[in-house]
């Protein structure tokens, strides 16, 4: 455990700067292309679970057709974000989060499934497509924005799992994530808040400002947790401990970016809507 441990801290210590870097100081196609890179590699980890190795008939034929319409999503991602239409996707996407909100708080047996039908392949095609679509387009707005939500998320990540870890006892979802707890979950919320907070007083944000931003953040902190919760019901419904192996200490790609998955549509469209997007 320790050294699982040490592994995940010295991935992310790696890591983190790198995503500062690319965000802060690269162009649109350097972006364009990491986005490209994390959403194929996280669709090759969604069709290894669900579709490449199960076993029934032309099973590893939808692994490559899935592979395929993710690459025409985001085609057709850069075509509304370049036509100012991103809506189009990311509204449809948020409702599919809240329907798989509800769907989170309501079920209470994890069976395994043998064969993910079509709705699980337009599940995952609109969950990382409307990914995709969100990230780039806040990007576009403001790249200080982007890191805002990256740095949100992952303290969130950090501080359920160190604050459950210490003081956790009442489980958070056990039918899912048996590791997740309330103390966890209430603890991230509130050191995300204070974060959110000195960002605010740090930026010399006003009142109506500041309490825009921490209203956004008191939205994404939760959702985060329902974009993780969400990848650990797939893992255990496919039989999976990790989504992959790439980082060492944290698995695959996929458990990394889960979070990002509704936070960031969701990020986006409230600070659009509230016209609060940091910049």
């Amino acid at each position: 455990m320790q050294d699982n441990l040490k592994k995940r801290i010295i991935t992310a210590l790696l890591i983190y700067p790198l995503i500062v870097f690319i965000i802060l100081f690269s162009n649109e196609v350097v972006i364009r292309l990491f986005l490209n890179i994390i959403i194929f590699l996280s669709a090759f980890e969604i069709s290894k679970m669900c579709f490449y190795n199960n076993n029934y008939e032309n099973g590893n034929g939808k692994h490559y057709y899935f592979i395929g319409f993710i690459f025409i999503s985001i085609l057709i991602s850069n075509i509304l974000i370049k036509n100012n239409i991103w809506h189009l996707l990311i509204i449809p996407s948020i409702g599919m989060w809240l329907l798989i909100f509800v769907y989170i708080m309501r079920i209470k047996l994890v069976g395994i499934i043998e064969k993910f039908n079509l709705f699980y392949f337009c599940l995952y095609i609109l969950a990382l497509s409307s990914l995709y679509c969100s990230l780039y387009t806040i990007y576009l707005y403001s790249p200080k924005a982007l890191l805002y939500l990256v740095s949100i998320v992952a303290i969130s990540d950090i501080s359920a799992f160190f604050i459950g870890k210490r003081y956790g006892s009442k489980p958070f979802f056990n039918n899912i994530s048996p590791n997740k707890t309330r103390e966890g979950f209430v603890g991230s919320l509130v050191v995300c808040l204070i974060f959110a907070f000195i960002y605010c007083v740090i930026e010399n944000y006003n009142f109506y400002y500041s309490a825009k931003i921490l209203a956004i953040t008191f939205i994404i902190v939760p959702m985060s947790a329902v974009g993780d919760l969400s990848i650990s019901l797939i893992k255990r419904k496919s039989g999976n401990k990790d989504s992959g192996n790439i980082l060492p200490g944290h698995g695959g790609i996929l458990d990394r970016v889960d979070s990002l998955l509704p936070a960031a549509p969701i990020f986006l469209i409230f600070s659009y809507s509230l016209s609060a997007i940091i910049q």
